[in-house]
């Protein structure tokens, strides 16, 4: 790596588009996730600080140490009640030296969030999927479900993607996406029934807020992804035979405001408890999944903090004033 810039640097979104790979997010994520098993990340108490105005607009704060990097990092996010992937919606990462306590970058994570967020569910799902799992369900068809269809082709052999939408013209848009640039056999539908009836893999990405699923549409052996608690519905929650999460302390409030006081004891493991052997995963090809993600802000510094290193190797970045200046 080049010399640290004596500056911070600020690098934009699409800064961090040009210098990480959808491989590069696949690898980081699983690097940090085996940290978290290994506990070498520390965390702060409460893991994450939630506030609403009064239009119910959303702002976040969260943050950890990566010790192996030697970095500390804080994530801010709001966004609109309606509408969190707004092109008005605030997300950065600060990525900070812990040896020396100075400011190494102020990162835009707009494109690496929605990467890293289907990353790390569809990730999870790979660890519990069957080894022949290869028809994709895609419940919404937005920005998130189209970078989800990119992961699931890299990490999975798919035979056939269903996609089912709101709108026709989005599902069969990402239906031809699938074909074209996957060479996936592909189908728009406008069944959600219909389209998870049988699949492998389901995943929900919608805004809805609401249940999306009932229970016995899922098949023996299948994996449902989802990117809000809400849309699983609280009987498949209840019934899935392994209920993965990637944080219980950070869904649980979330759990219990869905589902009851009960809800968090449907948990079954952390993502991170299966990859580093302290939960089997699954242990019977019959059992049916449920992954509910809401992202890890480890996983988010730590991209930040690739792209900082790349930038810095060639010479990326708006220089920053200094603190004092």
């Amino acid at each position: 790596m080049s010399a640290v810039p004596a500056a911070p640097i600020y690098l934009t979104s699409s800064q961090c588009q040009s210098l990480l790979t959808s491989q590069d997010v696949i690898e980081q994520i699983e690097r940090v996730v085996g940290w978290d098993a290994a506990g070498k990340i520390r965390w702060p108490s409460p893991r994450n600080m939630n506030m609403r105005d009064a239009h119910e607009n959303h702002y976040h704060l969260k943050a950890c140490i990566l010790e192996p990097l030697g970095i500390a990092g804080f994530r801010v996010v709001a966004h609109l009640a309606t509408d969190e992937n707004s092109c008005n919606a605030t997300r950065y990462v600060v990525v900070v030296d812990t040896a020396s306590s100075r400011t190494l970058a102020f990162v835009d994570e707009t494109w690496s969030y929605a990467q890293r967020t289907v990353a790390s569910i569809v990730m999870a799902a790979k660890k519990l999927a069957l080894p022949e799992a290869g028809v994709l369900a895609l419940v919404g068809a937005g920005n998130l479900a189209t970078t989800a269809l990119e992961y699931y082709s890299k990490l999975f052999n798919l035979r056939e993607v269903r996609v089912v939408s709101r709108r026709p013209q989005t599902r069969e848009t990402l239906a031809r996406l699938a074909e074209s640039k996957y060479k996936v056999p592909a189908q728009a539908m406008d069944s959600i029934q219909a389209a998870v009836h049988d699949a492998d893999l389901v995943l929900t990405a919608t805004n809805s807020g609401k249940a999306l699923i009932e229970a016995d549409w899922i098949a023996p052996g299948a994996v449902v992804a989802t990117l809000d608690t809400a849309e699983p519905g609280r009987a498949y929650a209840e019934q899935a035979d392994l209920f993965v999460v990637d944080s219980r302390e950070q869904l649980q409030k979330e759990l219990i405001e869905l589902f009851g006081q009960e809800g968090p004891g449907w948990v079954d493991a952390t993502v991170a408890e299966v990859v580093g052997g302290k939960h089997p995963g699954r242990t019977d090809a019959k059992q049916r999944a449920l992954i509910v993600t809401q992202g890890m802000a480890s996983q988010d510094v730590a991209l930040a903090h690739l792209a900082y290193t790349r930038a810095c190797d060639q010479g990326l970045g708006m220089a920053m004033p200094e603190g004092g200046a």
